[in-house]
């Protein structure tokens, strides 16, 4: 299992750094089916999967995931309309649009998890869950540390020239 995540690091490690040089509002394709691959394994791992039902897994769960980013970005959107000028109506739209989506969220995981329940036991579904939040938290700390990395490495670079300058 340590060798998943060690390859998974540096593999997503390198995707965000090939992301790096793409528009910041538009995520590089690739780099998003990467990630989602290596999702669908770490869940697999988490779910001890057997490998007859991985194939349904990872079709199921793509669909879904298709799903809930529609949702997601129907949200972004909704926001994204909030930031110029926006109207008391406007809120009031929006925050009825965000609660719509938030409960078709809600029904959608419903849904998924009595696809899923067919071929996979409830403790699976369960740690498909927990799998998600780890995934998740994973991702986050990467996206924290390179941040941080990035933000102190032009200060290093700026120190060291400037010491260099001075002898």
């Amino acid at each position: 299992m340590k060798k998943f995540f060690l390859l998974f690091a540096a593999l997503l490690i390198a995707a965000i750094t090939a992301n790096a040089q793409c528009p910041k509002d538009k995520p590089d394709p690739k780099m998003l089916k990467e990630i989602q691959e290596y999702k669908i394994k770490f869940l697999a791992q988490e779910m001890e999967l057997k490998a007859d039902q991985m194939e349904q897994f990872a079709a199921l769960y793509q669909k879904m995931s298709a799903e809930k980013h529609a949702n997601f970005e129907r949200m972004r959107s909704l926001e994204a309309k909030l930031r110029s000028e926006p109207s008391e109506a406007d809120y009031k739209a929006a925050t009825e649009a965000m609660a719509d989506i938030r409960v078709k969220d809600a029904e959608l995981e419903k849904r998924y998890d009595a696809e899923f329940g067919k071929f996979l036991s409830s403790k699976q579904i369960y740690k498909m869950k927990e799998g998600e939040e780890k995934f998740r938290r994973k991702m986050m700390d990467m996206h924290h540390k390179r941040k941080q990395k990035k933000n102190k490495h032009p200060k290093s670079k700026g120190a060291k020239a400037s010491g260099n300058n001075g002898k």
